[in-house]
């Protein structure tokens, strides 16, 4: 099983979010009536924003069909208060060359493919909001529509999001029996998880069938790290249950 992203920070505060930079993720039906479908199934083949995230210029909570969020992929990846982000990239073998710039997913991906990365502190907390955009869009740009899902209205309760923390949670890298599970909405789709001294962030992007079941899945994005701090890193994945009542799971993608 992949280690799991959200993580309960000791007692004593001894792993830090420096220490998660290499985390990774796990995955989790029941159908519903139709009114508790997600939008994208009055869309046609469209999936919707359904939160007020923004990922790059231009978007906003509607529904976009395969070719728009494929178009979006050119547009300026944005930070989170909006204002367009660029990264240095540098060469994968010859430490003379200059980097490489991206400022959208066609060129941050292009140069990911050749084996570029960031190498500065700075430009690794930049590459976040990449790895947050693109890997959405990428996910988006083959969604469908929900046939059924065992998520009401398209969207995750808040037992959705304390069942996924129970089962995610960790505390210096061990499962920590009895740790306190604190979840709070934040807003429309954003969650605030605190476990021990460890705050994971849960932003829900859109619901759709991103698996090709026609099952509904919840794209989503998580941000851990300690609470209060500023060193964070992330995930793109699935939130996924089996059954309306059932346990809810996460699947870094």
């Amino acid at each position: 099983m992949a280690k799991p992203l959200i993580v309960g920070l000791g007692a004593a505060g001894a792993l830090t979010a420096a220490a998660l930079t290499g985390v990774s993720l796990m995955r989790a039906e029941r159908p519903v009536e139709a009114a508790r479908l997600s939008l994208a199934n009055a869309a046609g083949e469209d999936a919707c924003i359904r939160t007020k995230i923004r990922l790059v210029e231009g978007m906003t909570p509607a529904c976009y069909d395969r070719v728009q969020f494929e178009a979006m992929r050119d547009r300026a990846v944005i930070s989170a208060d909006g204002a367009p982000m660029r990264v240095a990239l540098a060469h994968p073998s010859d430490d003379a060359a200059p980097s490489e710039t991206a400022s959208n997913c066609t060129e941050y991906d292009s140069l990911i493919a050749q084996g570029y990365g960031a190498l500065t502190s700075a430009d690794m907390r930049r590459e976040e909001y990449f790895r947050r955009a693109c890997g959405a869009l990428a996910l988006l740009s083959k969604a469908a529509p929900a046939q059924r899902s065992s998520f009401a209205g398209g969207k995750a309760s808040q037992e959705d999001v304390r069942s996924m923390a129970s089962t995610e949670a960790t505390g210096l890298g061990e499962t920590a029996p009895g740790a306190p599970v604190d979840v709070t909405a934040v807003s429309d789709g954003v969650w605030r998880i605190r476990i021990g001294e460890g705050e994971t962030m849960v932003y829900e992007i859109a619901h759709a069938d991103f698996t090709g079941d026609g099952t509904g899945e919840i794209l989503a994005y998580l941000t851990v790290g300690a609470a209060g701090g500023t060193a964070r890193t992330g995930a793109i994945g699935l939130m996924e249950k089996s059954s309306a009542d059932g346990p809810c799971g996460f699947s870094a993608r």
